[in-house]
């Protein structure tokens, strides 16, 4: 069974990392603080001026591998704006899976001043920086907004249905694995993170009035322990910074008009020729393919198994297969309880922790058959009364799959957006998912196949 797990932020004892600094505040959205150490971060404040152009206004989003700010390009005549993406001092190499964009564009022979009118993020600017953590690359990339599988703008109108604009971001997000696929590349990372909207209307606007739409930043102090005084390391910031809140964004007028429901494709990070399999995916198990995950298979069908699970992910504002963790087997049980049984030789062989979740026969329906389940049961100490909390059964197809609707969960609480899918476009949305979803990569429709589908004509 392939290996998929997470980058590893321990000591050698196994212990996390400590540089002796704590956050006064809620952790949520933000970088890690170990890993403002040498080989790490690039220590930014708002105001900064990186390379002598870019001031740093806002973050648009931070990881375990870069942070990405969103700086004016002070250079221009007129107000002009850029998402600078610094990476970590460790991943600043030649092997940089960033620098692989570079391949990108040349391979689609694709212009700087064009990238922004296209499917595909490209870099307009890249440099170094040398800090107290180290030398870091930096990208100039052009501004995006939040990613296409949660376009609030669009699911929050109740005037429109938003099963024509979000079934159009579907076929642009086709079109472009089409063309991937077509000039020899795989994406290896396909998924709603990397798939951002498009915005239009922030070039030419005062700083004010760029924050007055994306909001103020909000900081939080990054402290020493246990004094609570202010710290005096060079290689960690005086505080991190909340990265843009796209949902509140779209709560304004002018905010909601300035998203642009146009799909734009970033991270190439993994991406590798179609004739040269990499040995790995970096991509997260809920977008894997059962030949991935059980014989480390890497191929094309990876990504088109990965565009299914996009397509719905992006009509419905919910993943097909959520497990709580990266646990194969549970995955794995997702799938077939959706989509059947698997094949031969996995379903006996193969898959081993198979049995311990499900039975060996399906049902007479053909579906397959849950290894005896048991409702979690609590009792109140002292009564008599006791309350039984049963799960919610998991959808049994693609169709009761489809049938939740779009549903947006609420960021802070259990209310969310929630519009009913028709059933007309259930049944036909459920036969382009189902061929996507092949378990056998071969049979899968290739991208430039399944543009040509009836759901895309709807």
């Amino acid at each position: 069974m392939a290996s998929i797990s997470p980058v590893s932020h321990t000591e050698g004892d196994g212990k996390p990392k400590d540089n002796g600094l704590y956050l006064d505040g809620a952790p949520f959205e933000l970088e890690k603080l170990y890993d403002y150490e040498p080989g790490g971060h690039h220590p930014v404040h708002l105001g900064d001026m990186l390379h002598g152009r870019y001031k740093v206004i806002h973050k648009l989003g931070s990881g375990g591998y870069a942070n990405i700010w969103l700086c004016r390009d002070t250079s221009s005549t007129t107000p002009k704006y850029r998402a600078l993406k610094i990476i970590m001092a460790e991943g600043s190499t030649e092997e940089c899976p960033e620098l692989r964009v570079n391949q990108l564009k040349q391979h689609l022979g694709i212009d700087n001043k064009d990238s922004t009118s296209g499917y595909f993020c490209l870099p307009s600017d890249q440099f170094e920086i040398n800090g107290p953590n180290g030398a870091h690359y930096a990208f100039a990339y052009p501004v995006l907004g939040p990613r296409v599988s949660r376009l609030v703008n669009l699911a929050n109108s109740e005037d429109k249905d938003p099963g024509s604009p979000l079934r159009k971001v579907c076929l642009q997000v086709t079109q472009a694995l089409s063309t991937l696929h077509a000039n020899g590349l795989c994406h290896g990372d396909f998924r709603p993170a990397n798939i951002l909207a498009h915005i239009s209307g922030l070039d030419d606007l005062s700083e004010d009035d760029v924050l007055a739409l994306v909001g103020k930043p909000k900081t939080v102090k990054v402290l020493k322990r246990p004094s609570g005084d202010e710290h005096d390391l060079p290689g960690a910031p005086h505080y991190l910074v909340y990265p843009v809140d796209w949902d509140e964004v779209a709560e304004n007028t002018a905010g909601r008009e300035f998203i642009i429901a146009k799909a734009c494709i970033t991270d190439f990070g993994e991406s590798f020729n179609t004739t040269e399999p990499v040995q790995d995916l970096g991509i997260p198990q809920v977008y894997c393919p059962p030949e991935y995950v059980l014989d480390g298979k890497v191929g094309v069908g990876c990504d088109l198994w990965a565009l299914g699970c996009t397509l719905f992910e992006i009509r419905t504002g919910r993943k097909l297969f959520d497990t709580f963790d990266e646990d194969p087997d549970e995955y794995l049980c997702l799938m077939a309880m959706v989509l059947g049984r698997l094949p031969e030789p996995w379903w006996s062989e193969g898959w081993e922790g198979r049995r311990e979740l499900l039975e060996d026969d399906v049902d007479a329906t053909g579906k397959v058959v849950e290894v005896q389940r048991y409702p979690v049961v609590e009792q109140n100490s002292g009564d008599s009364q006791q309350c039984v909390v049963v799960q919610p059964p998991e959808p049994r197809s693609l169709q009761e799959a489809l049938s939740v609707g779009l549903f947006y969960e609420g960021k802070y609480g259990p209310e969310g957006i929630h519009r009913a899918i028709p059933e007309d476009e259930i049944e036909v949305f459920s036969d382009l998912l189902s061929k996507l979803l092949s378990f056998d990569p071969e049979d899968r429709l290739t991208a430039s196949q399944a543009l040509e589908h009836e759901w895309f004509k709807m």
